[in-house]
């Protein structure tokens, strides 16, 4: 009989430890079979787009010297692994009058800091451009954080007939690589 006093003490414990324990130990079972169903993740590319263009209009004969100045930023981190920069100018005439390098009335000058200042590409340019894209990869990049797009330009545009104007395009595409992860939003949102 005092065995019997012992042992049903011991079991009431047995029995209150193994009912409180169990949800615990339920709940990580639950999460692991969860985590099996929802599938692997998936390294997927995804880009973000910085833009600038312009289209020069001159309104009186004072405006072809004033400048034209324009900056934007963007955030460089870990998961970028590439810059493609894609540069478009048209500057009205520029196959029959030749550009004046010394002085030049008309230009584009694009410049791309880094986050430290270094200049990761650079243009001067007084005629026109055909479509061109300038890829950076990863490796050419001296530090990470805030990039910088600066540009000048000086231009001509006349808006009577629209046949003579001078304008630019540039388009910055930033790759990003992110771990997506199935029933999650994408990277890029």
């Amino acid at each position: 009989m005092l065995m019997r006093a012992r042992i049903l003490p011991l079991f009431m414990v047995l029995v209150f430890m193994t009912m409180s324990l169990s949800g615990c130990m339920g709940l990580i079972q639950a999460r692991e079979s969860l985590e099996g169903m929802r599938g692997e993740p998936v390294d997927k590319p995804y880009a973000d787009k910085i833009g600038m263009s312009h289209t020069f209009q001159t309104e009186s004969l004072l405006d072809v010297f004033e400048e034209y100045s324009n900056s934007t930023s963007f955030d460089i981190d870990e998961s970028v692994q590439r810059i493609e920069i894609y540069f478009k100018v048209t500057i009205s005439g520029s196959d029959t009058i030749a550009c004046i390098e010394q002085a030049p009335a008309r230009y584009v000058r694009p410049t791309v800091t880094t986050a430290s200042g270094a200049v990761l590409w650079s243009e001067d340019v007084c005629e026109d451009v055909s479509p061109t894209t300038y890829d950076f990869a990863q490796e050419d990049f001296d530090s990470l954080g805030t990039f910088n797009l600066e540009v000048q330009a000086r231009g001509f545009g006349e808006s009577t007939l629209n046949q003579f104007q001078d304008d630019f395009i540039i388009i910055i595409n930033v790759y990003h690589e992110c771990r997506q992860y199935p029933q999650e939003p994408p990277c890029n949102e």
